[in-house]
């Protein structure tokens, strides 16, 4: 998934191995299942016959796209998954980087379109309507993965665990000693330094963020998550951390807060019944009143 990923349990000897080895193995089914970038996958399989018919997909991925368009919906198009198109124009590993012109931004925006994708959850098929639409699960598979593997280890007895997949975690129990776990809510222009710590023994953290995946030039910073709804990196954040019961909805609700900016972003994150904190372009902290009272 483009990340490393963490796992620990509070378990016994090799009977906790076995359940970090478990999780492991499902979190690469899923990738295997979710990921836009492998040839075999169902994402790949949708996006190859955009404009020609539906294809039939196994359940977590008509679980995992429902719940994207669902997100859609209520953020108005801020979280999208059809912004798949634009990965073939921008190039954050290029060097010297380059910026895509805006003739090819115009090109493929009308592309960009949750509503044209069509769910039948009947005939579990998913549908792009329009020939060269693509769809990209960036914003919201790991936090699906996280919560299928924290699912999967709370069913086989772990009392306690964490599972961290690049800024997307599951939190639930205690630590062997009997403390709560401890997040750290980075500093994004200072990798050093923390914002706070959140310590938490159930929940959902993700955060989204300008500085893992970016280029400058001419002295502005252009980053991998994009706006749907301009094809350019969002502006207004440099990131976005949020607290939520769900691991899926918490990937989910970073990313659209990410992109709305930090006012709509901050009501968005409510609206969710969610808690987060977001770093302006300025370096402002912002947040919600209860993650001010569980920020330490």
């Amino acid at each position: 998934m483009g990340t490393t990923v963490e796992v620990t349990v509070v378990s016994e000897g090799r009977v906790g191995e076995k359940l970090i080895e478990d999780a492991f193995r499902e979190i690469k089914r899923l990738e295997d299942i979710l990921s836009e970038w492998s040839d075999q996958s169902e994402i790949n399989a949708i996006n190859k016959r955009s404009g020609e018919g539906p294809v039939h997909v196994g359940p977590e991925t008509l679980e995992v796209i429902a719940r994207a368009l669902y997100f859609s919906r209520v953020s108005k198009g801020a979280f999208d998954i059809t912004w798949a198109v634009f990965r073939h124009v921008w190039d954050f590993n290029r060097s010297p980087p380059q910026l895509p012109s805006k003739k090819e931004i115009a090109r493929l925006l009308p592309l960009v379109d949750y509503r044209k994708v069509v769910v039948d959850e009947g005939s579990s098929t998913v549908f792009l309507r329009e020939k060269g639409m693509e769809i990209g699960l960036g914003g919201i598979a790991k936090g699906y993965a996280v919560g299928k593997a924290s699912a999967l280890l709370k069913d086989h007895g772990a009392a306690g665990g964490l599972i961290n997949a690049g800024g997307n975690m599951a939190a639930w129990g205690q630590k062997e000693n009997g403390d709560a776990w401890t997040i750290g809510v980075q500093d994004p222009r200072n990798r050093e330094r923390l914002l706070g710590v959140l310590k938490i023994t159930e929940g959902s953290i993700s955060t989204s963020g300008d500085y893992e995946r970016y280029f400058i030039l001419n002295g502005k910073r252009y980053h991998h998550i994009l706006d749907p709804r301009t094809g350019f990196s969002a502006e207004g954040c440099q990131a976005v951390t949020v607290l939520c019961s769900d691991p899926t909805d918490a990937d989910a609700v970073s990313t659209a807060a990410f992109v709305l900016g930090p006012k709509k972003g901050l009501r968005f994150v409510e609206e969710m019944e969610c808690q987060g904190l977001i770093v302006d372009s300025r370096g402002k902290v912002v947040m919600t009143e209860k993650m001010r009272k569980l920020l330490q």
